[in-house]
Parts: structure tokens; C-alpha cells; sequence
């Protein structure tokens, strides 16, 4: 057994702390993947106890093997292939019927089982008492009290999956389906399969039948599920009524149910119809801001270490020619240094999500304001990730992976972009100093009013592009306790979503950034060379400078000039650069930027630009991060789609204006 590795499925129910388990179980080293041909995620464990190795997979969370979604439909897929030594049911101890209708599920395939009965000290307050080994006796499978938040239960759900080939196979026959059970034993022998893998051709399960559909297509096995029928009438209603049957039978027998716990004064305020709404978005803007305005020291010290470091000179001492010094000083430590200013928002973004996740903040922010969510087509939860993407839209992205539903996952990695982030607001507001100094707080105000008009519009149609990914999720609504998770899992949690940023799109950040670089020291004449980084005349003979040239028209009927069109290319590099192009272009420090643009920039053309800069173009890490969570195609298109949603709202606001001026 030490040459074979062990590989076990974690399944479980949405919100029963699967997520939890796995990050116990893993350390910190978690592979996260697309399921191929989707854009689901599944993450892969892999470690070794006493010099046997074992490999996890943790499955999306569902509630049966019938799936209505594309990430139940990759868990009941994985789970009925059959290609594992056994499989770990994580169950929510609040909730023990859907837990048992699951497992019954899992049990009736025949495959080593452990049942994971998670937060058990919540069920425990609430007045849940439950007769584990009874109940472990009657389903013939070890049962696993536990608590992950404080690692109970870990230890002996470690020891058992590496003595998972040890484990015997549960009650196969816990449901008496009755009149179906000789239909059952018929196909089981006719076909070889397991009893539960009968039933599920008896309930005519269409994953089941993708995988096997070549021995359910003879004559043979039609005419028994024809008959069952005749006799029985809908299969698929009569199997799930004899499972929830099953579960609420073994529930009364080996449970204890607890009382509902009264809604605290707290939460009578956020449920409440007429205030809670506001209250909710009041409170995540809260949570967000302090979190943010905490790491702006980080950021500022972090960029003030970066800055103190005399790269140039260390370079000039080890190379001589000025391309190369170029090359490594704007291209690659530019690059390098990008990415390190990254970290902190990424890490300001995980925290904010996983705080509110884990809090039981997440409930309460969504339930309230679900209904206006999906009226004006955001998903529910997607407005916690569209705030947060007001700090960055790379980490807010990164972090829409957590979110349980493919469908809502990449319907809200594609709305984020069109949120201003913290450089684009900058740009804005820098504008807007200039232009409108008396008008600050209503311009503070325009760049999100025009970011959700953009939402709208790309989830209005995204919609029937996303049809075939499937449903929105059914969210869960069950509150749970408030809490301040700063726990061990938390940390891991938090570091996960940082690493794995880091190492997916480090690489490919700091690439991209050395060939913007190439394409702005070289042009169709050739190589240029670095001074064109310092004398705006050679930097239109770039190719970057030939592309600001190609966007000038398109901006120039609204007054807009050529140099601020040059610069604008150079963020879709990264905004932070847009400032210093000005600089450059305009041959002035950035503190006269203002002054410049007060000269060359008219209010119609000044309110123009705001709106265009607000969402004309996601930077490079943007669209790196993107493309992992929603793929090539989508994220090309929405990047067009983008782009001509900023001019067509740019042209429509310059002639509002106009006209109002005059």
C-alpha cells in the first residue's frame, strides 16, 4: 500500500464547512484547478503520513446526486465515476436531514465512507444531542464528531484516511424502497453495478446516464425501467420521497433536535424590510473602508522601501549598456515591483471575504438585499466582491472562486472591472481637482454611478451567454452565529487566496510588463531605445505611441487631446503609469498635472474623460486574473464590450453636459 496512493473525495453539503476541513487537512499547500472542459474549481490536497501518500479532492458543495447546477454536476460526476478508495461526507450538525439525504446517497454506491459531523459545539448550544454510535452502528460507517475552526476531530479523520482501505462499506440497503426493490436487484445483476448506481438509472439521472450510456441503451434494461413505471409511476419523485423518508426516520431516532434560537435585536435590524437593505450595504462599505484605510500605511511604507532602493545605481555598476540597464530597471524590477504592490490589496480583499464568510456577516449582508440584487442582475452575494474591487480588481476577482454558484462566479468576475479601483480613482479625482474643484463630492459620487450602469448592461447581457453554465445558486439562509473568526483556519484561508494569486499570476504580470516595455523602446523603425521613455517625440514613434495615435480620433470629437489619449493606452499596462505618462507628455512634474490639464481640457470634456476612465479598460493583471476565473473568450469579449460601453457613455455624457453649459 506505500507505493499506491491513496485517492479520497471530499463531498459535503454548501455550508457545512467542507472548505474548513480541507484547509486542516492540507497545511497551506492547496492545488486549485478548473474541472476540465468547465470553469469550476476543485482543489487537490496531496501529503504523506507514515510514507503513505494521499490525494484529496475537495468537491463543490451539493445537496444530491441530481444536479441543477454545473458545480453539483462536476461533484455528482466525480462521486458516480467510482474512481476513488473512499470518500469523506462532510454534514452540518445543525442540519442533519439534508446531511443524511446526501449520504444515503453516497452510501447506496458501495464505496468506503466517514461521515464528518462539523460544528458540533454550535449544534450543541442550539440543543442538538446526537447517539453517535447508534447511529454509526445502523449506517455501518465511522462517524466523525467535529469542530474544524478548532482542529477537533482532525487528528482521527487523518488517522482513518490512511486507513481508508480498513473501512467497510456502509449500510447499502438503509432505504427500503418497497415496490422497487426487485426492479433494482434486476439491474443490478443484469448490469453489474453497484445498488446505488441502480437506482440511479431506475431515477433516470442524466449525468449517470453520460457516463454509462452505452449499458442503459439496450432493449433489456428500457423495458425494466418501463415497467417500474407502469407500476410505480415517477421514479424520480418516488426515490427521493423514500430517501427523505429515510432521513427524517433516522433523525427522529438518533437525534435530539434543538429549538429554534430567537433572532437577536441585531438581527430584527438587518431583516427588517424597510432599513435592512441600507443597513447591509452601510455596513459592508464599513467593513471594507476600515480594512482598506488599515493597510494604506502598509501600502505607503511598502512603497517607500521600493522606492528607497538605488536600483539604478546598483544596475550601472554591473552593466554598461543602456538597453539592458533599461531592460532590467523598467521591465523587470518595474514588473517585480508591481507585483509586490499587489500584495497588500490582495491581501485586503481575502481578509475583507473571508471575514464576512466566516463572521456570519455574509447572511446577513445578502439575505436583505438579495431581491434588489437580482432585479438590477447582480448576484447575491456578488456585491461583497464588487466593493472590494474598489480597492483592486485583481484580488476581487481571485476571490470570486469561493463563491458556490460557476454561473453567479463568472457573472460577477466579469461585472468587477467595471468597478473604478483606488488607481483609476485617482486618475478621476486628479481630473476632477482640475476641472471641477467645486464639484468634488458629486464627482466622487459619478465614476460608481457609472460603473452600475455598466453592471447592469453586462449582466443584462451576460445573461443569455451564461445560460448554459445553469441556474443562479439557491443560497442557503440559515443564520448562523456572529463570531470574530480570527482563528488558525481564518489565516490559512487568507493565505491561500494571497499564495495562490501570487503564484498564478506573478509570472505572467511581470511578463507582460517587459513586453510593454519592448513595445515602448522599439517602433516599426526598429529599436528606439530608452530615451523614448523620457522625450515624448520618440515615444509616438513607439508602437505604443502608434497605438495612443489610433485611439486619438476616437476621443479627439469630444476634446479630449492626443496626450491624454497616449497615456490612457499606457493603462492598459496599469493605471498607476497613466499619471507619469501625463507627466511626460505635458513635460511637467506630476504636481502640475492639475494645471495642465485645467489649459487643454474643457467641463464637457473633463466630464467625458472621467466617465471613459472609469471603465474603458481593465490593466494587464486585471485581464491575467480574469482570464483564469472565466476563460480567453469570455474575457476578450467583455474587454471590447468594455471599451465600448466607456465611449458610448463618454460621447453621451460630453453632449449632456454640453448642453447644459450651454
Amino acid at each position: 500500500m506505500q507505493s499506491k496512493i491513496i485517492k479520497v473525495l471530499i463531498a459535503g453539503i454548501p455550508n457545512s464547512g467542507k472548505s474548513t476541513i480541507v484547509s486542516e487537512l492540507s497545511g497551506v499547500a492547496i492545488k486549485t484547478a478548473n474541472y476540465p472542459g468547465t470553469t469550476v474549481s476543485i482543489s487537490k490536497v496531496e501529503y504523506s503520513i507514515d510514507g503513505v501518500k494521499v490525494s484529496i479532492i475537495d468537491l463543490p458543495g451539493t445537496y444530491s446526486l441530481r444536479a441543477n447546477m454545473m458545480d453539483e454536476a462536476v461533484a455528482a460526476r466525480e462521486i458516480l465515476r467510482g474512481d476513488y478508495d473512499g470518500i469523506i461526507v462532510v454534514g452540518s450538525a445543525l442540519e442533519p436531514e439534508q446531511t443524511l439525504y446526501l449520504l444515503i446517497q453516497i452510501l447506496e454506491l458501495g464505496k468506503p465512507a466517514i461521515l464528518i459531523l462539523n460544528m458540533m459545539d454550535m449544534a450543541l448550544r442550539r440543543g442538538f444531542h446526537y447517539n453517535i454510535n447508534e447511529l454509526s452502528r445502523a449506517l455501518g460507517i465511522p462517524i466523525l464528531p467535529a469542530i474544524a475552526v478548532r482542529d477537533v476531530g482532525m487528528k482521527q479523520l487523518k488517522d482513518l484516511i490512511v486507513r481508508i482501505h480498513e473501512v467497510k462499506q456502509g449500510n447499502v440497503n438503509v432505504v427500503n424502497y418497497g415496490k422497487l426493490e426487485k426492479y433494482i436487484e434486476t439491474l443490478t445483476s443484469a448490469l453489474g453495478v453497484s445498488r446505488g448506481l441502480a437506482i440511479e438509472i431506475l431515477a433516470g439521472n442524466p449525468i449517470l446516464m453520460e457516463l454509462i450510456g452505452n449499458s442503459v441503451s439496450n432493449d433489456y434494461v428500457k423495458q425494466i425501467v418501463e415497467k417500474a413505471c407502469k407500476e410505480i409511476g415517477d421514479l424520480d419523485n418516488y426515490i427521493k420521497s423514500m430517501r427523505w423518508k429515510t432521513a427524517r426516520e433516522l433523525t427522529r431516532k438518533f437525534v435530539v433536535k434543538g429549538v429554534a434560537s430567537s433572532i437577536s435585536k441585531y438581527d430584527e435590524l438587518f431583516m427588517n424590510p424597510r432599513y435592512g437593505p441600507l443597513l447591509s450595504i452601510l455596513l459592508l462599505f464599513a467593513i471594507a473602508e476600515t480594512i482598506f484605510l488599515a493597510l494604506e500605511p502598509l501600502v505607503n511604507l511598502l512603497s517607500a522601501a521600493l522606492d528607497s532602493i538605488p536600483i539604478n545605481a546598483i544596475i550601472a555598476q554591473y552593466v554598461n549598456n543602456e538597453l539592458m540597464q533599461s531592460l532590467i530597471v523598467d521591465g523587470v524590477w518595474s514588473g517585480v515591483t508591481t507585483l509586490i504592490d499587489f500584495i497588500p490589496y490582495v491581501f485586503g480583499v481575502a481578509f475583507l471575504i473571508a471575514f464576512i464568510e466566516d463572521s456570519g456577516l455574509i447572511v446577513r449582508i445578502s439575505f436583505p438585499i438579495e431581491r434588489w440584487l437580482r432585479r438590477v442582475g447582480i448576484p447575491s452575494r456578488g456585491l461583497i466582491y464588487l466593493i472590494a474591487g474598489s480597492g483592486c480588481n485583481v484580488p476581487a476577482i481571485t476571490a470570486t472562486k469561493a463563491m458556490p454558484s460557476t454561473r453567479d462566479r463568472v457573472l460577477t468576475a466579469l461585472m468587477i472591472p467595471y468597478i473604478p479601483c483606488t488607481a483609476r480613482f485617482v486618475i478621476i479625482s486628479l481630473i476632477a481637482a482640475a476641472v471641477l474643484p467645486h464639484l468634488m463630492g458629486i464627482v466622487v459620487i459619478l465614476p460608481y454611478t457609472v460603473a452600475l450602469i455598466g453592471v447592469v448592461i453586462i449582466s443584462s447581457l451576460s445573461k443569455i451567454r451564461l445560460r448554459f453554465i445553469g441556474r443562479s445558486a439557491p443560497y442557503s439562509y440559515t443564520l448562523p452565529p456572529l463570531i470574530i473568526p480570527l482563528h488558525k483556519t481564518f489565516i490559512k484561508k487568507v493565505w491561500h487566496y494571497t499564495y495562490e494569486f501570487i503564484s498564478r499570476a506573478g509570472a505572467l504580470i511581470i511578463i507582460f510588463v517587459i513586453i510593454m516595455w519592448l513595445l515602448s523602446v522599439s517602433g516599426p523603425s526598429g529599436i528606439i531605445g530608452p530615451e523614448a521613455l523620457r522625450d515624448p517625440s520618440l515615444l509616438r514613434q513607439t508602437w505604443l505611441g502608434i497605438v495612443g495615435n489610433l485611439m486619438a480620433p476616437l476621443l479627439s470629437p469630444i476634446g479630449i487631446p492626443w496626450e491624454v489619449s497616449a497615456a490612457l493606452v499606457y493603462g492598459y499596462i496599469f493605471k498607476e503609469v497613466v499619471l507619469s505618462t501625463l507627466s511626460l507628455l505635458y513635460g511637467v512634474e506630476e504636481g502640475g498635472l492639475a494645471h495642465a490639464i485645467r489649459s487643454f481640457i474643457s467641463l464637457p470634456s473633463a466630464v467625458a474623460l472621467i466617465t471613459f476612465v472609469t471603465f474603458y479598460s481593465p490593466c494587464i493583471a486585471t485581464l491575467i486574473t480574469e482570464r483564469q476565473v472565466v476563460g480567453l473568450k469570455l474575457t476578450v469579449v467583455n474587454t471590447i464590450l468594455q471599451f465600448a460601453i466607456a465611449l458610448g457613455l463618454a460621447y453621451m455624457m460630453y453632449y449632456i453636459v454640453l448642453f447644459m453649459v450651454g
